[in-house]
């Protein structure tokens, strides 16, 4: 079993492969031993915090059925960064530290807003402590004392917040059949979460996915609270660096329909729950959830229908089967908020996404917020779509439309961007395969404005269900998939602003050249370029 070990800023990341085992157990170097410092069930990866500067090593065993079953060999490594943890606790703010050999004492530096860093504590000790609930930058340096009283800097930490780790939010929610589901906020750098009832003193539930942000809660009663700790790993186990107040049952709060968000639901019944819950624990009280059921043939109508008996905000529309373009322009006919956002019936949102981007929508008085996206697969995390324009301000929508599809920049998607409803229903989807393909530059043609966040809140997963209707259309017969894509192409084309025929023309060579690419027939893509490009078509 060979290991890769990383350094990512002043973090440390083993990983391995998976050898089929129960679980992995991760030993570091303690002095001239070997000490365990995890167990690891659910994941072929660890990221160590707070690991002492200078050399060290490691290894990994692999156990299934009480036996080990395959042991790495011992992996050294080096980190000469300090990391460094904050750790709010009522008005005190903890600076947790890694250490350094040797070092005879670690300095708090405080950013001041005309001077820059400036020293304002010392210690001997693994943490610095001082009363602070300001959002000012901190970093720490090791030293050591010159002769004549002066120091000897050996190592400094990256920049941190008061703020960096806390929980924003927690709520509990009822759930398809009478169960309920827990969702949170956290705010900061976690590496899982531990799940705690206020009468236990031993988890219920806990994950190594520092992401996580929601929980079914089977068979508990409604009168049971909840507590949600933050922990990150550390070579002497997990430390906790935040912590929720206890949370119970709640009501879901709406008045009126500000945001519609556009579900289109087929065949889902065994993960639709998961996404609705989500959209259901969305922070934004005016949130109007509208579910369209494209026809299904399984328990789908039968889950919705129990949402919308429960949830004044979810409307559930039953059609019969025309696709997923179909389904969310039927929706977009019945929305009654101001803003249109859309989610696919397998993915999910965090729940401050609507609230962040109405927000934003708002004050920049734009027509279109965007943010960035995470893509779930088994390895884990990757963000999509994180488009290099500053935060929360309004830009020209010719500035997106000069870079779509540029390298870095192909992801088109429509599931992270909240619209302005008008403009939405003025311009619905074409009924198309490659409809998010099509539909985007379009729709966006249309807009003036958009302001953007760096942020990703929207969840696009390919873990829970890994084949999609995008691969099954990568597996069609090569002059079928080249049509598909041509009307795809087209539509933007033909039906986009005619405003912006050069932007939409560019788009459709760039997304045409990149499929050639990987295509037999790429003289079919080159000949549909030519005729693009003269505007023959």
């Amino acid at each position: 079993m060979e290991l890769n070990v990383a350094l990512q800023e002043s973090k440390i990341i083993i990983s391995w492969k998976d050898t089929g085992a129960d679980f992995y157990r991760v030993f570091t170097k303690h002095g001239q031993d070997f000490c365990e410092c995890a167990k690891i069930f659910d994941n072929t990866s660890i990221r160590l915090s707070l690991v002492p500067c200078g050399e060290n090593e490691c290894f990994v065993q692999a156990v299934k059925d009480g036996i080990v079953i395959d042991e790495s060999k011992k992996h050294k490594f080096k980190t000469d960064v300090l990391d460094i943890i904050c750790k709010k606790d009522d008005d005190d703010v903890k600076f947790f530290y890694s250490k350094y050999e040797g070092a005879q004492g670690y300095r708090l530096y405080k950013n001041e807003a005309e001077t820059g860093f400036n020293g304002c504590k010392n210690s001997d000790r693994e943490f610095i402590t001082i009363k602070s609930s300001s959002e000012m930058e901190f970093k720490v340096k090791a030293f050591v004392k010159n002769d004549d009283g002066t120091r000897k800097f050996l190592a400094s930490s990256p920049v941190v917040t008061c703020d960096r780790n806390y929980f924003r939010s927690a709520s509990i929610y009822k759930s398809y059949n009478y169960n309920s589901f827990l969702s949170w906020d956290f705010k900061g750098d976690a590496d899982g979460f531990l799940i705690y009832t206020t009468n236990s003193d031993n988890p219920v539930f806990e994950t190594t996915d520092g992401l996580c942000h929601y929980l079914r809660l089977d068979d508990y009663k409604s009168s049971v609270k909840f507590i949600i700790k933050a922990f990150i790993n550390t070579l002497n186990g997990r430390m906790i660096v935040a912590e929720s107040e206890p949370v119970s049952l709640k009501v879901r709060r709406y008045e009126k329909p500000l945001v519609s968000l556009i579900i289109p639901a087929y065949n889902a019944q065994d993960y639709i729950v998961r996404s609705i819950d989500s959209a259901l624990a969305s922070d934004f009280a005016d949130l109007e959830i509208i579910i369209v059921n494209d026809g299904s043939t399984d328990n789908t109508q039968k889950i919705i229908d129990w949402y919308e008996k429960n949830y004044p905000n979810v409307v559930s529309i039953q059609k019969e089967n025309g696709g997923v373009a179909d389904a969310r322009n039927t929706g977009i006919k019945a929305a009654k908020g101001e803003y249109i956002a859309f989610l696919d019936n397998d993915d999910l949102i965090r729940p401050d996404m609507i609230s962040s981007l109405y927000k934003s929508i708002s004050k920049n008085n734009c027509d279109v917020a965007i943010a960035p996206l995470y893509r779930i697969v088994d390895k884990g995390y990757t963000i999509h779509c994180n488009l290099p324009f500053n935060v929360d301000v309004p830009y020209d929508i010719n500035k997106y439309l000069e870079i779509m599809y540029t390298p870095g920049y192909y992801n088109c998607a429509i599931w992270n961007k909240l619209y302005k409803a008008s403009i939405v229903k003025a311009h619905p989807l074409g009924i198309l395969k490659y409809e998010d393909v099509s539909w985007t530059p379009c729709i966006l043609s249309y807009t003036e404005n958009f302001c953007f966040l760096k942020t990703p809140f929207y969840e696009w997963d390919r873990k829970t269900r890994p084949e999609t209707f995008g691969d099954v259309l990568s597996k069609m017969p090569e002059n079928e998939l080249f049509e598909n894509r041509k009307q795809a192409m087209l539509f933007f084309v033909k039906n986009g602003n005619p405003k912006k025929i050069d932007y939409l023309r560019t788009i459709a060579k760039r997304r045409l050249m990149r499929y050639a690419k990987n295509s037999t027939s790429h003289e079919l893509y080159e000949e549909l370029i030519e005729k693009i490009d003269s505007g023959k078509l």
